[in-house]
């Protein structure tokens, strides 16, 4: 109630009351009783005997160890103003944490309201919103450690000792679960690795703008002293700078500048070009059309509309190898899930008990696992750069420059990837906030102002790895170091084919070794845990830079696909036909290595296990393997028309497109969701429900993304690669429909090389002379 000479409440104040009710059943309460003396300055608003401005004195740095006097003023002023009740000075305190709910469920962190704060502005006072997230360690002290360790026996013994089974719970365990300390709760999570940590709390506070990220820990520190000192544990209270956010309204840097003029002169490019490939269809603008053939090819390289033509072009592959396009697509469907579930987990959950109880069950190694399909692609890419280059050292004799394929391999990628690069470490920083933006996309535009460079030479995967930028970027990498190796050895596999097979069989055991004696070495894990300390900053692990990224240690897939891409090579030149037992079998065995290697990955997220470094290495070696094994025999198997019904359900005609703009998708899909998690003023509740419609949403945007870069950037780049360098059967073919169809695998830079000249340029020497013998050709 309202002290008997206080004024009546107004509706303004008893909104007040009410929030600063919500701190009095907490340590808050206790504390007011005790930090504002009877007759203290703001004292004047009691509840039950408890001074509710002293409850709001904590949310306001004036302790006297505070060096910066114009804090330490402001906040004065801050609460004589709340004291009134004053709009910006409510607002300010309204969007500071008063107590969070949940923490031993594993909510720790309350954001307040970083909105509301971003808006508190007091223009007579020239004082602004700061919003900080502070982050306090507490300590138990030596009576609730030790009455956490007399209060429930081991878990361990209870289960030994108990002669019920292990599904029910006893009576003696009930009794003794109901009546456990709560810091013994706290104690265990904090030793389990796939736990966070219930000890350790993250609270919102706004306060004024002058405050500094030190001001508030030692104020903190300062208003948390008395309750601790009262109940015997201790706090540890730390503000980081980059916790803490200002309105800085939108300033431009050069870099910004330069990224925005390229985005922006690409376009009005492409728009004024669309306009005259439109134009030119009609008789009346004829006149426009260019009589260069060079200048003509080169405006409709730009050509939004020529570009979707080539996009939506499909003509079925005579080889079989249509399934590729649904394999692709649906890994990096996949793949978004996966990273969606990496971003979420690493970020605030409000339920992070429901989602710690996932990593003892063997059915969620089907998400927790899920690391395993980027080796899909590593598979792909192999089988299809061996298959294809050995069609046309047949079709050129063995006479192909390997420096040819390199150059083309590096323009066929990096154009677009500069772009998204260059998008990362400027305009990305500017275009939102949140309560994590600067710990979450602050830091990785500081990585990639930082190694930028790596990434465009592809070496990003070796060198500053704890800078990488864009962290799914290792995967190009990788790949581009793998299709400069693979060359040599298919040229051997075609012109001296023992020689070849020992060869490709050689780096392929010698990857299998590598990836062994690294992971027993360095004593690492065998595959990337998810756990949820892992998922807020992969870079920061361990086995993620040694392991996860590194060319040598993910190479085997690769050597897996080029072996079954040379298997399906001597198939068509040998026109041999696969037994029906053999098809059987091989379905059979290549499901079990599958999902043998999907769910055995649970051995290592048994809790309790005991690190074992053998068994570590020889998973961490050999299950990359058996996967590729049994991807390279679906590819093998559908392409020979052994898919059953599989295959038309990969080879499905709306499929093809969607499928060209994976490697754009892939480029995008990481900034729009690191964008999500770092905006959301909100912990995350963690359900499937919620993974499954968040990447519903992530693949709609991300294809959206890739559709804009492809048809600005990625297209275009390519068709003037095939004009100024004059590549064999391209040359004046750029804007024509009849290359369209056979050579619309190449519009896109895809992840992996879809097609080399070898198929294309066949392809559209036929149709030339077709379109030259009926004379004429259709624009």
């Amino acid at each position: 109630m309202v002290a008997p000479n206080a004024p009546q409440p107004t509706p303004p104040r008893v909104a007040l009351v009410c929030l600063a009710l919500l701190a009095l059943p907490g340590p808050l309460g206790a504390l007011a009783a005790q930090v504002a003396p009877p007759g203290a300055e703001y004292a004047g608003l009691m509840h039950h005997g408890v001074n509710l401005s002293a409850i709001m004195t904590i949310f306001a740095p004036v302790s006297e160890r505070i060096a910066n006097e114009q804090c330490r003023q402001d906040s004065h002023v801050f609460l004589a103003e709340l004291h009134k009740f004053t709009l910006w000075a409510t607002q300010m305190f309204d969007a500071s944490v008063k107590f969070p709910t949940g923490v031993l469920y594993g909510s720790t962190y309350d954001f307040g309201n970083f909105d509301e704060c971003m808006q508190v502005q007091s223009q007579r006072n020239d004082i602004n919103g700061k919003y900080c997230l502070a982050r306090i360690r507490i300590f138990p002290g030596a009576a609730s450690s030790a009455a956490a360790s007399t209060s429930v026996p081991d878990m361990a013994t209870l289960t030994a000792t108990s002669v019920a089974p292990p599904t029910s719970t006893t009576p003696v365990l009930l009794d003794t679960l109901h009546n456990e300390s709560a810091w013994r709760k706290i104690e265990r999570i904090a030793e389990d690795p796939s736990k966070l940590r219930r000890d350790e709390v993250h609270w919102a506070f706004c306060i004024p703008s002058s405050c500094e990220a030190e001001d508030l820990t030692v104020h903190l520190e300062d208003a948390l002293s008395v309750y601790t000192e009262q109940y015997g544990f201790s706090v540890q209270v730390n503000v980081e700078g980059d916790m803490c956010t200002i309105n800085k309204g939108f300033n431009l840097t050069i870099g910004d500048i330069i990224t925005l003029s390229v985005i922006f002169l690409f376009a009005s490019i492409v728009s004024m070009c669309t306009g005259y490939d439109l134009l030119r269809q009609f008789r009346t603008f004829k006149w426009i059309e260019l009589k260069s053939d060079v200048g003509h090819n080169v405006v409709i390289s730009f050509s939004a509309v020529a570009n979707i033509r080539k996009l939506l072009a499909h003509k079925k592959s005579p080889d079989g190898l249509d399934c590729i396009h649904g394999l692709k697509l649906i890994s990096v469907f996949l793949i978004i899930m996966g990273h969606r579930l990496m971003f979420n987990l690493g970020s605030p959950l409000v339920n992070t008990e429901f989602i710690e109880g996932f990593y003892g069950r063997i059915d969620a190694m089907i998400l927790l696992n899920g690391p395993i399909v980027v080796d899909t692609f590593f598979t792909i890419s192999g089988f299809l750069v061996c298959y294809l280059l050995l069609q046309e050292f047949n079709r050129r004799n063995g006479k192909l420059s390997f420096i040819a394929l390199y150059i083309h391999r590096y323009v066929r990628l990096t154009p677009v990837y500069m772009v998204v690069l260059g998008f990362y470490a400027t305009v990305l920083a500017k275009i939102g906030s949140g309560p994590l933006w600067q710990r979450k996309v602050g830091v990785e535009v500081e990585r990639c102002v930082a190694s930028w460079w790596a990434n465009i030479l592809y070496i990003n995967n070796y060198v500053n790895t704890d800078q990488l930028c864009m962290f799914q970027s290792w995967y190009i990498t990788c790949d581009f170091h793998l299709f400069i190796i693979s060359p040599p050895i298919i040229w051997l596999l075609w012109k001296k084919p023992r020689w070849g097979e020992i060869s490709l069989a050689f780096v392929t055991v010698i990857s299998v070794l590598v990836a062994f004696f690294v992971t027993y070495w360095g004593k690492l894990d065998a595959l990337l845990l998810l756990y949820m300390k892992t998922l807020s900053d992969p870079i920061a692990n361990n086995t993620f830079r040694e392991m996860y990224i590194p060319t040598h240690t993910r190479a085997s897939p690769y050597f897996i696909g080029m072996a079954a891409g040379y298997l399906r090579y001597l198939i068509k030149k040998n026109d041999t036909k696969m037994p029906k037992i053999g098809v059987w079998l091989g379905w059979v065995v290549a499901l079990v290595l599958i999902e043998g290697t999907i769910f055995s990955a649970w051995v290592f997220y048994l809790p309790g296990r005991e690190y074992n470094a053998l068994l570590n290495a020889i998973y961490g070696a050999f299950h990359r393997i058996t996967w590729s094994v049994g991807t390279s025999w679906l590819i093998l198997a559908i392409s020979t028309g052994n898919g059953a019904f599989m295959e038309p359900i990969l080879t499905w005609r709306p499929i093809v497109p969607l499928s060209r703009l994976t490697y754009c998708a892939f480029l995008a899909h990481g900034g729009l969701q690191l964008y999500s998690v770092a905006s959301s003023g909100n912990p995350f509740y963690g359900s499937v429900y919620n993974l499954v419609w968040f990447t519903c949403g992530d693949i709609v945007v991300s294809f959206l993304a890739a559709l804009a870069l492809s048809l600005m950037f990625e297209s275009p780049i390519l068709s003037l690669e095939k004009i100024f360098l004059k590549r064999e059967g391209a040359k004046e073919q750029t804007g024509s429909s009849s290359d369209s169809s056979c050579c619309a695998s190449e519009v896109t830079v895809d992840i992996v090389e879809q097609a080399t000249a070898s198929q294309c340029s066949a392809n559209m020497a036929r149709n030339w002379r077709q379109t030259n013998a009926s004379g004429s050709a259709k624009p």
